[in-house]
């Protein structure tokens, strides 16, 4: 494996993509930090390293060295991930166990980065608002227009300037930053403006599809962009279109071993092709669909998939 001095991969890859050290880290460290970092002369907190990476489109997932606190952070946010997913696709009592674990790991995270004196950190205190933001929703406790205020807040600390209408003004992002915005998108989405979160979608699918190019982890975006833009698209009926950016998605999970969203795009898929007259294809989709939501434990969408298929199809997959 080559060598490389993090501080002039971090230079030649700033300078090969136009960028200035003012553009690459705004909003997630000061000038002065990138300066030492390129002269070798600082390496600031895994978070930070990792956010400025995938700014520049590549990922820093291997022989990293962590501190203590960064090693007890990094776990946490996996378990939470986790939890946030069940919490997300389970059913009774799962959902109620899985709100707890993410409350009680949220807790023991806020402690850990306020004990290791890094809770100022803008990255870390980005993950915790929009954890929560998202936590809430789940609940019910507020409003689509509460939740787009607090996504909006929690985007604006790594991007401060950031629109809504002008996505691509800006070219660099960070995986949190692609997932928040398309968070927001959704948020609109579920606020009833189709239209605003479909006009958000497609710039995010425009760059995912022109950056992130390095980045294995999360298919660089791709496949939760494609899902949840495709999505969109079935929402407001253009089926043609939403076959297509969810075939991406597709394609991006397998090329990156990356499955989380795959049944959701072969469910996607799947009504598209129904409503586009390919009912023999539709139901090969289903029947695939049907299986991973099945082996991933997602009991909430493979109900809705089992409703849809027996609405469309007469198909039943209980026996």
């Amino acid at each position: 494996m080559e060598m490389i001095f993090l501080g002039d991969y971090i230079r030649q890859r700033r300078k090969d993509l136009g960028l200035t050290q003012r553009q690459l880290c705004e909003g997630i460290c000061d000038t002065t930090t990138i300066s030492r970092m390129e002269r070798g002369e600082q390496t600031p907190r895994h978070s930070t390293v990792t956010a400025l990476l995938e700014r520049l489109g590549t990922s820093y997932d291997q022989y990293v060295l962590l501190s203590r606190e960064e090693i007890e952070i990094a776990a946490l946010q996996r378990e939470i991930t986790v939890a946030s997913v069940q919490l997300q696709q389970g059913e009774e009592p799962e959902r109620s166990r899985a709100r707890a674990q993410v409350l009680e790991k949220l807790g023991e995270l806020e402690e850990i980065a306020k004990s290791g004196g890094i809770e100022d950190t803008p990255v870390i205190r980005q993950y915790l608002l929009s954890v929560r933001a998202a936590l809430r929703t789940l609940e019910g406790s507020i409003s689509p227009e509460e939740e787009i205020t607090a996504l909006l807040e929690a985007i604006r600390i790594t991007a401060p300037r950031f629109n809504p209408a002008k996505i691509n003004s800006r070219p660099y992002y960070s995986l949190e930053e692609v997932r928040l915005i398309s968070h927001l998108a959704l948020a609109y989405s579920h606020m009833g403006d189709h239209k605003k979160a479909v006009g958000i979608y497609s710039q995010l699918h425009t760059y995912v599809t022109e950056h992130n190019h390095g980045l294995v982890k999360s298919g660089g975006g791709m496949p939760l962009v494609a899902h949840n833009y495709a999505r969109e698209l079935g929402i407001r009926g253009q089926y043609k279109d939403a076959l297509a950016i969810a075939e991406e998605g597709r394609a991006a999970c397998v090329k990156h071993s990356h499955y989380q969203f795959l049944p959701g795009l072969l469910h996607i898929m799947a009504e598209c092709q129904h409503f586009l007259g390919n009912d023999k294809e539709s139901k090969k989709l289903y029947e695939r669909a049907y299986r991973l939501y099945r082996e991933f434990g997602n009991d909430r969408n493979r109900s809705i998939l089992q409703k849809e298929a027996q609405k469309y199809h007469d198909m039943d997959f209980t026996s």
